[in-house]
């Protein structure tokens, strides 16, 4: 955290001679970003805190992988200061816990769990800028609400083999009632405090602190026109 409010000091720095409006009435333009952490690498923490443990008897741990969350973003400026757009993100994740302990014979059991998860938002998005026709640097509250598609698969090895079909049969309904939440209840919302930065009169950065996915986002914008199409009289996109 330390490096990235270092790094955002340092740009505002470098950039703040720049005089091209970052909005304007207008004017458009498109965002990549990355989140940081997500809940569901906050939740991988504490299950890797709570569960990799050992006693003479049994043992456990947890590993997690995922990648995101990874967002992308159109604004359009309605006005100085109002910006309707769209806003997308993508994050998966696996949890894997494995137990080895023994049973009643004294035979080593080993089972593994895996939880495989999914998701990607579409949303509507509003921004309303604290600067109108800012130069030097934005501030923005942002708030989107829309569709989320989320899917969840769990999975279950017992000693390498696969389980009971009874079992299976449970694991199966489980599988199908948490899907069946994330159907019945398929909405995706995000609300930020934001800031960009620009690196000159077309493109900057932005940094974004709030819920979407995660608590933090860092990434880059370009303005792709306006009306005068990149703040610029060789460029003209539309």
């Amino acid at each position: 955290m330390k490096k990235l409010v270092t790094l955002l000091a340092l740009v505002i720095l470098l950039t703040g001679v720049s005089q091209a409006q970052i909005i304007q009435k207008g004017g458009s333009c498109m965002q990549i970003g990355f989140g940081f952490p997500s809940a569901m690498q906050m939740m991988s923490s504490v299950f890797k805190f709570t569960m990799n443990s050992a006693d003479a008897g049994s043992s456990s741990s947890f590993k997690y992988k995922g990648f995101g969350p990874l967002h992308f973003r159109y604004d359009y400026m309605v006005g100085g200061r109002v910006g309707l757009g769209l806003s997308a993100n993508y994050e998966h994740g696996n949890f894997k816990f494995t137990n080895t302990y023994s049973d009643l014979d004294d035979n080593m059991i080993k089972s593994v769990t895996k939880f495989d998860y999914s998701s990607v938002n579409a949303m509507a998005r509003m921004n309303f800028h604290f600067i109108k026709n800012a130069e030097k640097i934005d501030i923005y509250y942002g708030f989107g609400v829309g569709y989320s598609h989320t899917r969840v698969k769990l999975e279950e090895t017992l000693g390498g083999n696969v389980i009971d079909p009874i079992d299976q049969a449970d694991i199966d309904d489980f599988n199908d009632y948490l899907n069946g939440i994330f159907k019945m209840f398929p909405v995706a919302f995000e609300e930020v405090l934001g800031l960009k930065v620009p690196f000159g009169s077309n493109a900057g950065m932005y940094f974004e602190v709030g819920y979407s996915k995660a608590l933090c986002q860092l990434g880059f914008y370009a303005k792709i026109g306006g009306p005068r199409g990149f703040n610029s009289d060789k460029w003209q996109w539309f």
